[in-house]
């Protein structure tokens, strides 16, 4: 019996295959953009109504958080298309473009971030404070230090720094998750809801460092030097 009608051609994938690759990108913007949007909405809904002494943040849509807002937005989408190892191959080019673009989008929403903390400095609890610095900063050198590796040609490090730096920008939201549940155990107190913040930024964490571990480490050839490892 002949076997040519159960096997592939060489090189071809299947067509469910190639489709369940773009699940896991997908499932990364959706869980990235949903809380960044809904922040958005809420801003402008305060930035167009009727100032009151009660408004609490008191700021609408301001420079900041505009810089915060597409920053994060286009780290959130570009870093995840990423993770398609298939169209790393298939569009290498693309892929040094974008990974460019999410690195630039990603120290736009690390330094925006850091002005929030300080424009923000007295709406929010000390700890809270020293949580955000700290998640920019953190963007902020875990970006600087991928970008190093990749020109060092140090891909699995590379890989590592920017798993790293797209957990600290889903921290918002994770922090969905962790503050909706939290709060309704913990209460709304300052210290829970500084600590439930940086939980979200720790889960992600975690996770990432999991996933930078069980990856086993390969032998990357030089030919492949541009299209193994997100940028």
């Amino acid at each position: 019996m002949s076997l040519k009608t159960s096997q592939s051609a060489p090189g071809v994938r299947p067509a469910r295959r190639r489709g369940a690759g773009w699940l896991l990108p997908a499932g990364l913007i959706t869980f990235g953009l949903v809380p960044i949007l809904a922040n958005a909405l809420r801003r402008v809904a305060m930035a167009v109504a009727p100032a009151t002494p009660s408004s609490g943040e008191g700021g609408g849509m301001s420079l900041p958080v505009i810089l915060h807002v597409v920053g994060a937005t286009v780290f959130v989408v570009l870093g995840a298309l990423q993770f398609s190892a298939g169209f790393r191959r298939r569009r290498p080019s693309w892929h040094r473009i974008a990974g460019r673009l999410a690195t630039l989008a990603a120290l736009l929403a690390a330094g925006s971030g850091i002005w929030l903390a300080f424009a923000t400095l007295a709406d929010y609890s000390p700890l809270l404070f020293v949580f955000r610095l700290l998640a920019a900063a953190g963007l902020a050198l875990c970006i600087i230090l991928g970008f190093r590796a990749i020109r060092q040609r140090r891909l699995p490090r590379h890989r590592a720094w920017m798993i790293r730096a797209f957990a600290i920008g889903l921290g918002a939201a994770t922090q969905v998750f962790t503050l909706g549940f939290g709060e309704g155990i913990f209460g709304e107190s300052e210290l829970s809801i500084a600590l439930l913040n940086g939980a979200g930024w720790a889960i992600n964490l975690a996770v990432a460092e999991w996933i930078i571990r069980r990856t086993p480490r390969r032998v990357v050839r030089p030919a492949a030097d541009q299209t193994g490892v997100p940028a």
